[in-house]
Protein backbone atom coordinates (compact mmCIF):
# COMPACT_ATOMS: atom_id res chain seq x y z
CA UNK A 1 0.00 0.00 0.00
CA UNK A 2 2.82 2.40 0.91
CA UNK A 3 4.55 1.56 -2.35
CA UNK A 4 1.35 2.29 -4.28
CA UNK A 5 0.95 5.66 -2.53
CA UNK A 6 4.59 6.52 -3.29
CA UNK A 7 4.17 5.64 -6.96
CA UNK A 8 0.92 7.61 -7.16
CA UNK A 9 2.52 10.64 -5.52
CA UNK A 10 5.44 10.47 -7.92
CA UNK A 11 3.07 10.19 -10.88
CA UNK A 12 1.09 13.23 -9.70
CA UNK A 13 4.29 15.23 -9.21
CA UNK A 14 5.55 14.32 -12.69
CA UNK A 15 2.22 15.23 -14.27
CA UNK A 16 2.22 18.55 -12.41
CA UNK A 17 5.73 19.37 -13.65
CA UNK A 18 4.77 18.42 -17.22
CA UNK A 19 1.71 20.64 -16.91
CA UNK A 20 3.81 23.57 -15.66
CA UNK A 21 6.18 23.20 -18.59
CA UNK A 22 3.31 22.94 -21.09
CA UNK A 23 1.68 26.03 -19.63
CA UNK A 24 4.98 27.90 -19.88
CA UNK A 25 5.46 26.89 -23.52
CA UNK A 26 1.86 27.55 -24.55
CA UNK A 27 0.29 29.88 -21.94
CA UNK A 28 -2.87 30.76 -23.86
CA UNK A 29 -3.90 27.36 -25.17
CA UNK A 30 -5.99 25.95 -22.34
CA UNK A 31 -8.90 28.38 -22.54
CA UNK A 32 -11.17 26.65 -25.05
CA UNK A 33 -14.57 27.80 -26.26
CA UNK A 34 -15.67 26.30 -29.55
CA UNK A 35 -17.57 29.33 -30.84
CA UNK A 36 -14.75 31.75 -29.98
CA UNK A 37 -12.12 29.41 -31.41
CA UNK A 38 -14.05 29.24 -34.68
CA UNK A 39 -14.13 33.04 -34.80
CA UNK A 40 -10.38 33.22 -34.20
CA UNK A 41 -9.71 30.66 -36.93
CA UNK A 42 -11.82 32.74 -39.32
CA UNK A 43 -9.92 35.93 -38.48
CA UNK A 44 -6.56 34.28 -39.12
CA UNK A 45 -7.62 33.93 -42.74
CA UNK A 46 -9.11 37.42 -43.04
CA UNK A 47 -6.56 40.16 -42.36
CA UNK A 48 -8.89 42.74 -43.90
CA UNK A 49 -10.61 43.16 -40.51
CA UNK A 50 -8.73 46.02 -38.82
CA UNK A 51 -10.77 46.32 -35.60
CA UNK A 52 -11.63 43.55 -33.12
CA UNK A 53 -14.24 43.81 -30.35
CA UNK A 54 -13.37 41.49 -27.41
CA UNK A 55 -15.73 40.88 -24.49
CA UNK A 56 -18.65 38.97 -23.02
CA UNK A 57 -22.22 38.54 -24.24
CA UNK A 58 -22.60 42.32 -23.99
CA UNK A 59 -20.29 42.39 -27.01
CA UNK A 60 -21.24 39.11 -28.71
CA UNK A 61 -25.00 39.70 -28.59
CA UNK A 62 -25.11 43.49 -28.80
CA UNK A 63 -22.43 45.03 -31.02
CA UNK A 64 -23.40 44.89 -34.69
CA UNK A 65 -20.09 45.49 -36.46
CA UNK A 66 -21.78 46.22 -39.76
CA UNK A 67 -23.41 49.25 -38.13
CA UNK A 68 -20.00 50.31 -36.77
CA UNK A 69 -18.44 50.00 -40.23
CA UNK A 70 -21.21 52.00 -41.87
CA UNK A 71 -20.59 54.91 -39.50
CA UNK A 72 -16.76 55.04 -39.36
CA UNK A 73 -14.79 55.50 -42.56
CA UNK A 74 -11.94 53.08 -43.09
CA UNK A 75 -13.05 50.60 -40.42
CA UNK A 76 -13.84 46.93 -41.01
CA UNK A 77 -14.65 45.50 -37.61
CA UNK A 78 -15.26 42.01 -36.24
CA UNK A 79 -17.13 40.86 -33.13
CA UNK A 80 -14.93 38.51 -31.08
CA UNK A 81 -17.34 38.45 -28.16
CA UNK A 82 -17.92 35.21 -26.24
CA UNK A 83 -20.82 34.66 -23.86
CA UNK A 84 -19.62 34.57 -20.23
CA UNK A 85 -16.20 35.77 -21.35
CA UNK A 86 -15.03 37.80 -18.38
CA UNK A 87 -11.80 39.68 -17.70
CA UNK A 88 -9.35 36.78 -17.43
CA UNK A 89 -10.81 34.99 -20.45
CA UNK A 90 -10.71 38.23 -22.45
CA UNK A 91 -7.15 39.00 -21.38
CA UNK A 92 -6.15 35.55 -22.56
CA UNK A 93 -7.88 36.07 -25.92
CA UNK A 94 -6.06 39.38 -26.33
CA UNK A 95 -2.70 37.82 -25.41
CA UNK A 96 -3.34 35.03 -27.92
CA UNK A 97 -3.99 37.55 -30.68
CA UNK A 98 -0.82 39.47 -29.80
CA UNK A 99 1.24 36.28 -29.92
CA UNK A 100 0.14 35.30 -33.45
CA UNK A 101 1.31 37.24 -36.54
CA UNK A 102 -1.74 35.97 -38.45
CA UNK A 103 -3.86 38.54 -36.61
CA UNK A 104 -3.37 42.05 -37.98
CA UNK A 105 -5.79 44.45 -36.29
CA UNK A 106 -5.04 48.16 -36.02
CA UNK A 107 -7.53 48.59 -33.18
CA UNK A 108 -8.78 46.39 -30.36
CA UNK A 109 -11.85 47.40 -28.35
CA UNK A 110 -11.80 45.51 -25.04
CA UNK A 111 -14.80 45.35 -22.73
CA UNK A 112 -14.11 46.83 -19.29
CA UNK A 113 -15.76 44.67 -16.63
CA UNK A 114 -13.77 44.43 -13.38
CA UNK A 115 -15.05 40.84 -13.02
CA UNK A 116 -12.33 38.65 -11.56
CA UNK A 117 -14.45 36.86 -8.97
CA UNK A 118 -14.51 33.05 -9.07
CA UNK A 119 -17.83 31.39 -8.22
CA UNK A 120 -18.61 27.77 -7.40
CA UNK A 121 -19.88 27.33 -10.95
CA UNK A 122 -16.89 28.66 -12.85
CA UNK A 123 -14.39 27.09 -10.44
CA UNK A 124 -15.26 23.74 -12.01
CA UNK A 125 -15.74 25.05 -15.56
CA UNK A 126 -12.96 24.33 -18.04
CA UNK A 127 -13.56 27.60 -19.86
CA UNK A 128 -12.94 29.52 -16.66
CA UNK A 129 -10.01 27.75 -15.02
CA UNK A 130 -8.41 27.41 -18.45
CA UNK A 131 -7.76 31.16 -18.32
CA UNK A 132 -5.50 30.78 -15.27
CA UNK A 133 -2.13 30.82 -16.96
CA UNK A 134 0.89 32.23 -15.08
CA UNK A 135 0.22 35.85 -15.96
CA UNK A 136 -3.52 35.82 -15.23
CA UNK A 137 -3.00 33.96 -11.95
CA UNK A 138 -0.41 36.49 -10.80
CA UNK A 139 -2.75 39.34 -11.72
CA UNK A 140 -5.76 37.74 -9.97
CA UNK A 141 -3.72 37.23 -6.80
CA UNK A 142 -2.67 40.90 -6.79
CA UNK A 143 -6.21 42.04 -7.54
CA UNK A 144 -7.76 40.06 -4.69
CA UNK A 145 -4.94 40.84 -2.25
CA UNK A 146 -5.59 44.55 -2.74
CA UNK A 147 -9.27 43.91 -2.05
CA UNK A 148 -8.30 41.77 0.98
CA UNK A 149 -10.35 38.89 -0.43
CA UNK A 150 -8.27 35.92 0.67
CA UNK A 151 -10.92 33.38 -0.26
CA UNK A 152 -10.68 34.53 -3.88
CA UNK A 153 -6.89 34.30 -3.69
CA UNK A 154 -7.21 30.65 -2.66
CA UNK A 155 -9.74 29.96 -5.42
CA UNK A 156 -7.38 31.56 -7.94
CA UNK A 157 -4.59 29.21 -6.90
CA UNK A 158 -7.00 26.28 -7.08
CA UNK A 159 -8.02 27.29 -10.59
CA UNK A 160 -4.37 27.49 -11.60
CA UNK A 161 -3.77 23.94 -10.36
CA UNK A 162 -6.82 22.68 -12.27
CA UNK A 163 -5.49 24.39 -15.37
CA UNK A 164 -2.06 22.77 -15.00
CA UNK A 165 -3.54 19.28 -14.91
CA UNK A 166 -5.90 19.88 -17.83
CA UNK A 167 -3.51 19.34 -20.71
CA UNK A 168 -5.71 19.40 -23.80
CA UNK A 169 -9.39 20.20 -24.03
CA UNK A 170 -9.61 21.79 -27.48
CA UNK A 171 -12.33 20.10 -29.49
CA UNK A 172 -12.76 19.77 -33.23
CA UNK A 173 -14.04 23.15 -34.46
CA UNK A 174 -15.18 22.01 -37.90
CA UNK A 175 -18.74 21.21 -36.88
CA UNK A 176 -19.01 24.52 -35.08
CA UNK A 177 -17.81 26.40 -38.15
CA UNK A 178 -20.32 24.59 -40.34
CA UNK A 179 -23.29 25.17 -38.04
CA UNK A 180 -22.57 28.82 -37.29
CA UNK A 181 -21.06 29.88 -40.58
CA UNK A 182 -23.44 32.79 -41.11
CA UNK A 183 -22.76 34.19 -37.64
CA UNK A 184 -19.01 33.82 -38.03
CA UNK A 185 -18.31 34.79 -41.62
CA UNK A 186 -21.29 36.75 -42.92
CA UNK A 187 -22.42 38.67 -39.87
CA UNK A 188 -19.02 39.94 -38.68
CA UNK A 189 -19.30 37.69 -35.62
CA UNK A 190 -22.43 39.40 -34.28
CA UNK A 191 -24.92 37.05 -32.60
CA UNK A 192 -28.29 38.71 -31.76
CA UNK A 193 -30.20 36.97 -28.99
CA UNK A 194 -33.19 36.45 -31.28
CA UNK A 195 -31.12 33.74 -32.96
CA UNK A 196 -30.24 32.03 -29.68
CA UNK A 197 -32.12 29.51 -27.54
CA UNK A 198 -32.32 31.99 -24.65
CA UNK A 199 -36.00 32.92 -24.12
CA UNK A 200 -36.96 36.56 -23.81
CA UNK A 201 -37.82 37.54 -20.25
CA UNK A 202 -41.53 38.08 -19.66
CA UNK A 203 -42.46 41.76 -19.92
CA UNK A 204 -43.79 42.30 -16.40
CA UNK A 205 -40.78 40.65 -14.73
CA UNK A 206 -38.28 42.46 -16.93
CA UNK A 207 -39.84 45.89 -16.39
CA UNK A 208 -39.88 45.31 -12.62
CA UNK A 209 -36.21 44.27 -12.63
CA UNK A 210 -35.16 47.28 -14.71
CA UNK A 211 -37.02 49.64 -12.39
CA UNK A 212 -35.44 48.08 -9.31
CA UNK A 213 -31.94 48.26 -10.76
CA UNK A 214 -32.32 51.87 -11.84
CA UNK A 215 -33.49 52.77 -8.32
CA UNK A 216 -30.44 50.97 -6.93
CA UNK A 217 -28.16 52.89 -9.30
CA UNK A 218 -29.48 56.30 -8.28
CA UNK A 219 -29.44 55.37 -4.57
CA UNK A 220 -25.88 54.06 -4.67
CA UNK A 221 -23.72 56.71 -2.95
CA UNK A 222 -20.70 54.54 -2.21
CA UNK A 223 -17.26 55.92 -2.94
CA UNK A 224 -15.68 53.28 -5.16
CA UNK A 225 -11.90 53.05 -5.43
CA UNK A 226 -10.20 51.79 -8.59
CA UNK A 227 -8.22 48.59 -8.12
CA UNK A 228 -4.56 49.47 -8.73
CA UNK A 229 -3.72 45.96 -9.95
CA UNK A 230 -6.46 46.28 -12.57
CA UNK A 231 -5.16 49.66 -13.72
CA UNK A 232 -1.62 48.25 -14.01
CA UNK A 233 -2.91 45.26 -15.99
CA UNK A 234 -4.69 47.44 -18.55
CA UNK A 235 -1.58 49.62 -18.88
CA UNK A 236 0.53 46.51 -19.54
CA UNK A 237 -1.90 45.26 -22.17
CA UNK A 238 -1.98 48.68 -23.80
CA UNK A 239 1.83 48.74 -24.00
CA UNK A 240 1.91 45.25 -25.52
CA UNK A 241 -0.64 46.38 -28.11
CA UNK A 242 1.40 49.52 -28.86
CA UNK A 243 4.49 47.42 -29.59
CA UNK A 244 2.44 45.51 -32.16
CA UNK A 245 1.18 48.76 -33.69
CA UNK A 246 -2.31 48.23 -32.21
CA UNK A 247 -4.39 50.89 -30.50
CA UNK A 248 -6.24 49.58 -27.41
CA UNK A 249 -9.57 51.13 -26.42
CA UNK A 250 -11.58 50.12 -23.35
CA UNK A 251 -15.35 49.90 -23.68
CA UNK A 252 -18.18 49.88 -21.13
CA UNK A 253 -21.33 48.91 -23.05
CA UNK A 254 -24.83 49.30 -21.69
CA UNK A 255 -26.88 48.18 -19.96
CA UNK A 256 -24.56 47.52 -17.01
CA UNK A 257 -26.79 47.94 -14.01
CA UNK A 258 -26.11 47.23 -11.16
CA UNK A 259 -22.34 47.62 -11.79
CA UNK A 260 -22.43 50.97 -13.59
CA UNK A 261 -21.02 53.22 -10.86
CA UNK A 262 -18.29 50.74 -9.97
CA UNK A 263 -17.14 50.75 -13.60
CA UNK A 264 -17.48 54.48 -14.18
CA UNK A 265 -14.59 55.22 -11.79
CA UNK A 266 -12.18 53.71 -14.33
CA UNK A 267 -13.05 56.27 -17.01
CA UNK A 268 -10.57 58.76 -15.53
CA UNK A 269 -8.33 56.29 -13.70
CA UNK A 270 -6.99 54.54 -16.81
CA UNK A 271 -4.38 56.00 -19.16
CA UNK A 272 -6.15 54.19 -22.01
CA UNK A 273 -9.13 55.70 -23.89
CA UNK A 274 -12.43 54.58 -22.35
CA UNK A 275 -15.75 54.63 -24.18
CA UNK A 276 -18.63 54.41 -21.73
CA UNK A 277 -22.35 53.92 -22.26
CA UNK A 278 -22.92 53.08 -18.59
CA UNK A 279 -24.94 56.12 -17.56
CA UNK A 280 -28.66 55.22 -17.68
CA UNK A 281 -29.61 58.91 -17.63
CA UNK A 282 -27.57 59.50 -20.78
CA UNK A 283 -28.82 56.33 -22.48
CA UNK A 284 -32.41 55.75 -21.29
CA UNK A 285 -33.23 53.75 -24.43
CA UNK A 286 -31.25 50.80 -23.03
CA UNK A 287 -33.76 50.53 -20.18
CA UNK A 288 -36.93 50.28 -22.24
CA UNK A 289 -38.61 46.90 -22.56
CA UNK A 290 -38.94 47.18 -26.34
CA UNK A 291 -35.14 47.33 -26.61
CA UNK A 292 -34.33 44.60 -24.10
CA UNK A 293 -34.16 40.81 -24.33
CA UNK A 294 -33.55 39.81 -20.72
CA UNK A 295 -32.25 41.11 -17.40
CA UNK A 296 -28.82 42.07 -18.75
CA UNK A 297 -29.00 42.25 -22.54
CA UNK A 298 -30.49 44.19 -25.41
CA UNK A 299 -32.47 42.61 -28.25
CA UNK A 300 -31.68 43.10 -31.95
CA UNK A 301 -33.45 46.47 -31.98
CA UNK A 302 -31.49 47.58 -28.93
CA UNK A 303 -28.27 46.24 -30.46
CA UNK A 304 -28.72 48.50 -33.47
CA UNK A 305 -29.21 51.46 -31.14
CA UNK A 306 -26.15 50.74 -29.00
CA UNK A 307 -24.02 50.16 -32.09
CA UNK A 308 -25.15 53.50 -33.53
CA UNK A 309 -24.42 55.22 -30.19
CA UNK A 310 -20.99 53.58 -29.96
CA UNK A 311 -19.78 54.58 -33.45
CA UNK A 312 -19.28 58.36 -32.92
CA UNK A 313 -17.65 57.80 -29.51
CA UNK A 314 -15.33 55.26 -31.07
CA UNK A 315 -14.51 57.53 -34.00
CA UNK A 316 -13.60 60.31 -31.56
CA UNK A 317 -11.32 57.96 -29.63
CA UNK A 318 -9.56 56.98 -32.86
CA UNK A 319 -8.97 60.63 -33.74
CA UNK A 320 -7.45 61.29 -30.32
CA UNK A 321 -5.07 58.33 -30.35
Amino acid sequence: MKRFISILSLFIAIMFIIGLIKLALSPNSNYSYAFLNAKLEFLKKHPEYNMYFIGSSKINDQIDCKVIDENIKGIKSYNLGANAGFDLENFQTLEYILSKPDFRPKYIVLELQDKIKITKVNFKTERSFGAFNYENTFFAMKFHKEAEDYKQMALSLGSFILNVFHFNKCIDEREVREKTNLLISENNGFFPLEKSMVPRTEEKKLKAAIKERLEYYHADKRQYTPNKAFIEKISELSEKCRKRGIHLIMFIPGPVEPDAKKLQIYEKALNVPVISLADPDAYPEFYLYENRWDYGHLNARGSKIISEKTAPLLEKALQEK
